[in-house]
């Protein structure tokens, strides 16, 4: 398959682990799970990583490419949680208080 970021196991969990608390301390109440979508359209290349639902259009990626590098690399559940402030502080993050 042209262009595929692939997940395995152990990384999918972590994943899994932050998606579930980034839905436990969402801001809006939305729920993030871990899902395949497109890393570049025009290449048709997709990756595994956290989605958010309830977006302005419908669900969109929660995560930059280094945000995911930060949460595979993670070694212990408190880099985990890290990652997950570190997203909700991200200026750009579209589930904040209004």
């Amino acid at each position: 398959m042209v262009g595929e970021i692939r997940i395995f196991t152990e990384e999918y969990k972590k994943l899994e682990a932050v998606a579930a608390m980034l839905t436990a301390f969402s801001p809006n109440n939305r729920k993030y799970y871990v899902g395949e979508t497109y890393f570049d359209y025009g290449q048709d290349w997709k990756w595994t990583t956290v989605l958010c639902e309830g977006g302005e259009w419908g669900a969109y990626q929660a995560l930059y490419p280094a945000q995911q590098e930060a949460i595979i690399d993670a070694e212990s559940a408190k880099e985990l949680a890290e990652a997950v402030e570190s997203i909700f502080a991200d200026k750009f993050c579209p589930d904040k208080r209004r």
